[in-house]
C-alpha cells in the first residue's frame, strides 16, 4: 500500500507535471487536477503557480507570433503557436477555477471553524448562497478531508464537527518515572487556508489543509 502511495506521489510531483505540460499539456492538466484532488495544500495554494505557467505559455505563443510576422509563417510555427496559446488558455482557466474553489473553502472555514457557526442556514445567509448550494459545498469539503470526521445532520440542518483538539501535539515522551510538563498551547491561523488551529508545542500541522505550522 505504501509503495502505491509513493508511486502516486512521484506521478503527481511538480517536476513530472511540468515535463508533461511541456511535452503534452493535456496530460499535464490532468495530473494537476488529480494532484489537487488528493493534496489539500495543492488545492488551496497552487493557483498562483498554475497562473504563472499559463502566462508564460501565452507569452511564448505571443513571442512566436511576433517572430513569425517578421520571418514568415510555416506549418511548424503555426502548430507551436497554437500549442502554447491553447496550453496557456487552459492553464489560466484551471488556475481561475482552483483559486475560486480555494476562496470558497477559505470562506466556509472562516465561518464554520473560526466563527463557530454550525447552522447551514446561517452559513447560507452569511455567504449569500442558497441552502442547497452551501450543503453541497460543505459536503464536498468533508469528502475532500478539509473537515475531518465531520458530517451534516439533516434533521438539525447543521454541520457537526469533532471536538477540537490540539493539532499534532509535539510533547516528548517520558523516559523515567516523571511525566513531562504539559506543553503550552496556542491558537494560530493557518497561512494557507486561514483556519484557526490549536497547537501544542513548537510545531504542528493544519488539521484542515495539512500546511506545516510553527
Amino acid at each position: 500500500m505504501s509503495n502505491k502511495n509513493n508511486n502516486l506521489g512521484c506521478l503527481y510531483s511538480w517536476p513530472v507535471i511540468i515535463i508533461a505540460l511541456i511535452c503534452f499539456w493535456p496530460v499535464g492538466l490532468f495530473l494537476i487536477i488529480k494532484r489537487a484532488s488528493v493534496d489539500k495544500k495543492t488545492a488551496m495554494a497552487s493557483g498562483k503557480l498554475i497562473k504563472g505557467l499559463g502566462i508564460a505559455s501565452c507569452c511564448m505563443a505571443a513571442l512566436g507570433f511576433l517572430v513569425c510576422l517578421s520571418d514568415g509563417f510555416d506549418g511548424t510555427d503555426v502548430g507551436m503557436i497554437i500549442f502554447f496559446a491553447a496550453a496557456g488558455a487552459a492553464l489560466l482557466y484551471l488556475a481561475n477555477k482552483i483559486k475560486k474553489d480555494a476562496d470558497s473553502v477559505k470562506l466556509y472555514l472562516n465561518i464554520i471553524v473560526n466563527g463557530g457557526e454550525r447552522q447551514l442556514d446561517s452559513v447560507a445567509a452569511a455567504t449569500g448562497k442558497q441552502y442547497d448550494v452551501v450543503k453541497k459545498d460543505v459536503q464536498k469539503m468533508i469528502d475532500k478531508g478539509f473537515l475531518k470526521n465531520a458530517y451534516i445532520n439533516e434533521n438539525t440542518r447543521e454541520v457537526v464537527l469533532p471536538s477540537a483538539a490540539p493539532a499534532n501535539v509535539n510533547v516528548a515522551q517520558p523516559t523515567g518515572g516523571t511525566a513531562p510538563a504539559a506543553a503550552q498551547t496556542r491558537v494560530i491561523a493557518c497561512p494557507c487556508c486561514g483556519a484557526n488551529n490549536t497547537i501544542s508545542g513548537d510545531i504542528g500541522e493544519c488539521e484542515y489543509c495539512g500546511t506545516p505550522l510553527k
